[in-house]
């Protein structure tokens, strides 16, 4: 390991076991809202979380096809060669 991640994780804190329930708290509501009834919404096992005053935000992949982005077949197929 370099000195420098060395640095970085010893100075980052890790979370309390208070931070964590609470995260969890946030993530347990955003996969029943929003990943239940469709796959077009994930949520990783452990997402990024930011708690703020009222809420928080939960980090999630939304899909999107490439006709809902606009994509001519030409430029997918392009694309998929990659």
């Amino acid at each position: 390991m370099s000195n420098e991640l060395s640095l970085i994780k010893s100075v980052t804190p890790q979370p309390t076991h208070k931070e964590k329930a609470i995260a969890s708290a946030y993530i347990a509501q955003a996969r029943q809202r929003y990943t239940r009834s469709t796959s077009d919404f994930e949520i990783d096992d452990e997402p990024q979380v930011s708690i703020a005053k009222d809420g928080a935000w939960v980090a999630a992949w939304v899909w999107v096809t490439q006709e809902e982005a606009g994509l001519s077949k030409e430029r997918r197929t392009r694309s998929a060669n990659i």
